[in-house]
């Protein structure tokens, strides 16, 4: 009897931390599960939050930061699982001739960042490790295909872009930008996301975490390929892929960690941008762990 298929779409943000999704793609992981899958391919998880939340799509692609920012808005949503952490994937790029040594020499400088992302939350911490606030500098907010674009037209002295845009940027600059040390400094994940999650939702988001699955066992198995997939989908160079893979951790998991992180990233927001906010909520509400219990329960680690 043939299985029954549900029909999702699914909003992914176009990088390398979206890998599983192009492998399981490419190798017809989701063949064998309850799912059969189109993807709306977008910059950025802010947009692919967004088009979940419109209802354009029924799950995203999305970073721990646009979930954190997301979760003060009373916005109804759920991460089913994280399925990539990188502790380097946010730079930061700065100008030669604005003499940035360190997150210190940023104060009164002119940076670029995508407001409410990644890059917002990595320049907050950055300047917080040497008692700064993004008070102390003059922000510049930018889509992020247009930050290189504020750099080179001399509107900015620093920008903080994610990949590929941060390889891109290097590689069109060259020696008119300093790529400066910040690996392990601050993790992101990506999640899949949708609005709150009835039991059809659940067994939709089981499915395409089988998928997941079987896409990360086979990036674990042929990085080569897997790579390879990777370079072709998202037309990258060989040489982009070989900078940023190491820094990938491809691996299904809803765990007291990203708890931590969520309430740090929800906590600043609150402090910093969201002063309406007493507090950051429970983020507990905001994880459903009923499908990755289904596929990999030693996976999650939250009551």
């Amino acid at each position: 009897m043939p299985l029954e298929k549900h029909s999702v779409s699914i909003a992914v943000s176009k990088t390398p931390l979206s890998a599983p999704f192009y492998v399981a793609q490419a190798i017809n992981a989701f063949d064998d599960t309850c799912v059969k899958v189109e993807f709306d391919e977008v910059l950025g998880g802010q947009v692919a939050f967004a088009k979940v939340l419109s209802g354009e799509a029924d799950f995203g692609t999305t970073s721990d930061s646009v979930i954190a920012f997301q979760s003060l808005t009373k916005k109804s949503f759920v991460t089913h699982t994280m399925f990539v952490q990188s502790d380097n994937d946010v730079k930061l790029l700065s100008r030669p001739s604005a003499q940035i040594s360190s997150a210190t020499d940023l104060k009164g400088k002119r940076v670029g960042v995508t407001k409410g992302t990644a890059s917002e939350y990595f320049l907050s911490m950055l300047l917080a490790l040497e008692g700064l606030t993004t008070e102390d500098v003059n922000l510049h907010h930018y889509q992020p295909d247009q930050l290189v674009d504020g750099y080179i037209n001399n509107e900015i002295d620093a920008i903080v872009p994610w990949e590929p845009f941060a390889f891109q940027s290097i590689q069109l600059l060259e020696k008119e930008v300093k790529v400066h040390d910040t690996k392990s400094l601050n993790s992101l994940s990506f999640h899949l996301i949708s609005q709150a999650a009835d039991r059809v939702q659940v067994e939709k988001a089981k499915c395409i975490i089988q998928g997941l699955n079987t896409a990360i066992d086979y990036i674990a198995a042929k990085p080569r390929l897997a790579k390879k997939i990777i370079v072709e989908k998202l037309q990258l160079s060989d040489d982009f892929i070989e900078w940023v893979w190491p820094d990938y951790i491809f691996k299904l998991s809803l765990n007291q960690s990203l708890l931590l992180s969520l309430k740090a990233k929800s906590t600043w927001l609150v402090a910093t941008q969201m002063s309406q906010f007493n507090g950051a909520p429970k983020l507990e509400k905001f994880i459903d762990t009923r499908a990755l219990l289904q596929v990999q329960p030693g996976a999650v680690n939250i009551p």
